[in-house]
């Protein structure tokens, strides 16, 4: 393993984002049609075996970044910004970098993820005969992002997705504690940002209700399709004291303040980050139960315009759904 040089400064992280995405006009709706492509993974951990301790930025822009794949030329632009900077990245976290490669490298060597993600895809379009499938590029980038689109398709940042029990964590600021997450949650988290792809472009300043219906639903429907979400912890708290958190949620839910509710990171003390996300969630599974079609629930879900109409047409109150 390479040791690489110190003292560069990496900019600051930011909450990942998932834009609406020029691809859409490809509309492509079969989804053995979607491409997962891993091949930037096996350049990366070749350059940091090699990479000599002055020289890793050049070798990370000349054997990784110059030969990437077109997801790995988007993120580049989008979030890693240079090979200076992803070198300093690495530089200030040899040892968490080293513990996720063999993590990282399953993905590229292993059907199993695939398969996976592959299985999630057919049953959103089991769901929704529309569903437009975007291909997947899986890149290592320098901890500021999980995440985005670009014309090329979905992007995703493994290194924030790809620890496990005994990968060590000291290196790490707070926030990257906050916000990094297991490879076995992997194949959720492609699920719910593909569903965020399938939802209207917000329109004008959405409100706290929208925005956690908004994830509450990416988490709901990757939950249907794929087995799970990666918001475990919220929903042990959320489902403790779900009452408390409705009545301080419908406070202020119509404003546009999601500071205590949503993106958080390492901002929470008291409670779990980002219980918006259990509160749209929540939503939304009352939306499902309530409705005897459960396609016609799911794409509801997905295209869902008017949040406050949607809320009450959930029946939703801060308990157990009513059921028709």
């Amino acid at each position: 393993m390479v040791t690489f040089t110190a003292g560069l400064t990496l900019a600051s992280a930011g909450t990942a984002s998932v834009a609406t995405p020029a691809w859409r006009a490809l509309q492509n709706h079969d989804p053995s049609r979607a491409r997962l492509v891993t091949s930037d993974i096996p350049n990366f951990w070749r350059v940091f075996d090699r990479a000599s301790l002055t020289g890793a930025a050049e070798s990370f822009q000349r054997e990784y970044l110059d030969r990437g794949s077109p997801g790995l030329h988007d993120f580049l632009s989008a979030r890693i910004q240079s090979s200076r900077l992803l070198a300093a990245t690495v530089a200030m976290r040899p040892r968490y970098y080293a513990a996720i490669r063999n993590n990282t490298l399953a993905l590229d060597t292993s059907a199993a993820f695939k398969d996976a993600i592959h299985a999630a895809f057919g049953r959103l379009k089991a769901f929704d005969d529309e569903a437009v499938f975007p291909d997947v590029y899986f890149v290592i980038g320098r901890m500021n992002s999980a995440g985005t689109t670009s014309s090329n398709g979905l992007l995703i940042g493994v290194e924030m997705n790809a620890r496990d029990g005994e990968t060590p964590v000291d290196e790490l600021t707070a926030w990257e504690r906050a916000v990094t997450g297991l490879i076995s949650d992997l194949p959720h988290i492609v699920a719910h940002e593909l569903v965020h792809l399938q939802q209207p472009a917000p329109g004008g300043t959405p409100t706290l209700l929208d925005q956690a219906l908004r994830e509450g639903a990416a988490d709901f429907v990757a939950e249907l399709i794929s087995g799970g979400h990666n918001n475990r912890l919220q929903h042990v708290y959320g489902d403790a004291h779900e009452r408390e958190l409705w009545e301080e949620f419908t406070k202020s839910m119509n404003g546009t303040d999601v500071s205590h509710w949503l993106y958080q990171g390492d901002r929470a003390t008291d409670r779990p980050a980002d219980l918006g996300y259990y509160i749209g969630y929540k939503i939304c599974e009352a939306y499902y139960r309530r409705e005897a079609d459960k396609s016609r629930a799911v794409r509801q879900i997905l295209h869902a315009n008017g949040a406050e109409e949607f809320l009450r047409r959930s029946g939703y109150s801060g308990g157990t759904p009513r059921q028709k």
